[in-house]
């Protein structure tokens, strides 16, 4: 299931961008998640939200848990008004200035001891089951959902002030994350827009395609519009892009490729960014019965021999995998920037560091490849993204809670994520016209899937593929191997937090 948003357009944004201006053009108004919405009355920043005029809570002080970082701090939590890298970092801080103003209320985040998955996703684990209050959490997907504490938490669709059906809310990722698809335990709204900086895009430097290549950039852009942009594309080309840098006549890692990969942090992104990504599970009409189409799934058998093949049989392609954990991501980044890769698997996020702003090249960006022509592109959004939730002892003060989530999150659809998206985004990063395009269509075809995100509760079946792909093995065998005892784990992990949930 995917959402889609149409293509943005330059705005006003006046609050603290003291130093942009932007042009408004006329567009029929759509107050949902199918476009940005813009109108002649200011766009984004008159969208108004329903909440009561008349909020008092007399000094109430909101304490937020989120995963320790100063990528989640800066972006969705505190920010940081004397920013002069990031204006995002000022809209967050004015933000929370606004929305505690608004509400008669102080909000103080509050972070994790440590900034690491696992051990977040334990200090979570040991609040829930403590007396230590926390009004809501704000982190990372992998260090909520998959971690299957939904019994312990707030079901927001039970909160009066929580109105879904309003613009800043990502219905469709919502949904997808839900473990019975009705059950509202994570909420993804504007306020979470490391969302954006999770979708998947893959980057290709100009200097080098053509003189490995002899291609321009137009070529890529065209490809992808007639949507002919495949791995078997990408495979062709790769195997064109070894230059021996070192002059020793051998392939190490001192040359140059097409590009290097590692673990599950490439090969997942090429998986979950093709059609198969969409045929992982059913979900039945009431949402309590979930069926994995693994086993006979031919596409899947094709999707990982085709990787396969790629990432160990071609020659221009670096195996990067023996990297130490934490440190193959930036490396990569600042490896492509100097020129030693031709393109770059990646996510929006590699866009917004130092390596990229200061490239000397231009670099494009285009969506990952499709698995075949003609295909509808998939931008997979990381389970690294962010997600909000609220501790069950939180029903207490249920309506606080969810006036102080909706306020945030329309406070940041007016003008955090116009000035992420379009500002820096769109603008600053986006090195040509082509490429801000190529944004917007990765931003519209931006996609979740249950089974990735609830990987431990569904046994893993997800990372089998990964698996097969990384050790060359045979998926086939694999999937026969696992797949019963997933369906069985997953229908145990819905059955048995629907029976937790009721004992509450």
């Amino acid at each position: 299931m995917r959402f889609l948003k149409k293509t943005a357009l330059l705005l006003a944004c006046v609050i603290v961008l003291s130093s942009v201006l932007f042009s408004c053009e006329n567009k029929d108004d759509d107050i949902d998640r199918e476009g940005w919405w813009l109108s002649d009355e200011g766009g984004r920043p008159s969208t108004p939200d329903d909440l009561p005029e008349d909020i008092d809570f007399e000094g109430y002080e909101f304490f937020v848990f989120y995963r320790a970082g100063d990528w989640l701090n800066f972006y969705e939590c505190e920010g940081d008004l004397s920013s002069e890298v990031n204006p995002v970092y000022q809209t967050v801080y004015e933000r929370n200035q606004k929305i505690q103003a608004r509400l008669n209320a102080k909000i103080t985040w509050v972070p994790s001891n440590n900034g690491g998955r696992v051990e977040t996703a334990s200090q979570i684990t040991q609040i829930l089951n403590s007396l230590e209050y926390y009004d809501f959490f704000l982190t990372t997907n992998n260090t909520a959902v998959s971690y299957g504490n939904n019994a312990k938490l707030i079901d927001f669709s039970m909160a009066e002030y929580i109105n879904l059906n309003q613009p800043w809310w990502w219905q469709d990722v919502i949904n997808e994350i839900s473990f019975d698809g009705s059950t509202i335990n994570f909420l993804v709204g504007d306020m979470n827009i490391v969302n954006i900086t999770k979708m998947s895009a893959f980057y290709f430097n100009f200097d080098l395609i053509e003189e490995r290549l002899r291609k321009s950039p137009e070529y890529f852009y065209n490809l992808v519009d007639e949507k002919k942009w495949t791995i078997e594309i990408l495979d062709q080309l790769s195997r064109s892009c070894f230059k021996d840098l070192n002059g020793d006549q051998r392939e190490d890692e001192n040359d140059s490729y097409a590009f290097p990969w590692t673990g599950g942090e490439t090969v997942n992104q090429f998986l979950w960014s093709t059609r198969v990504a969409d045929q992982l599970y059913t979900r039945s009409a009431d949402g309590r019965t979930i069926t994995l189409n693994f086993k006979g799934n031919d596409d899947i058998v094709t999707l990982v021999e085709m990787m396969t093949k790629l990432l160990h049989e071609n020659s221009g392609v670096l195996d990067y995998s023996a990297m130490p954990s934490g440190t193959f991501d930036g490396k990569i980044i600042q490896e492509f920037s100097e020129g030693k890769y031709v393109f770059l698997p990646q996510r929006l996020t590699a866009a917004t560091t130092d390596y990229m702003r200061d490239m000397e090249t231009d670099y494009g960006i285009i969506p990952y490849p499709l698995m075949s022509e003609g295909d509808e592109y998939i931008s997979d959004i990381q389970d690294s993204s962010t997600c909000i939730f609220a501790p069950q002892v939180a029903e207490r003060v249920l309506d606080k809670v969810g006036i102080c989530i909706e306020a945030l999150c329309a406070e940041a659809y007016r003008y955090t994520t116009e000035a992420f998206y379009n500002v820096a985004l769109k603008n600053k990063y986006a090195r040509d016209d082509n490429a801000s395009r190529m944004i917007d269509l990765i931003y519209e075809s931006a996609h979740k899937s249950f089974i990735v995100e609830y990987g431990s509760q569904a046994g893993n079946i997800a990372g089998t593929l990964y698996s097969s792909i990384y050790g060359k093995t045979s998926v086939a065998t694999a999937i026969a191997s696992k797949a019963d005892a997933a369906q069985n784990k997953i229908n145990t992990f819905i059955g048995d937090t629907l029976k937790t949930m009721q004992a509450y």
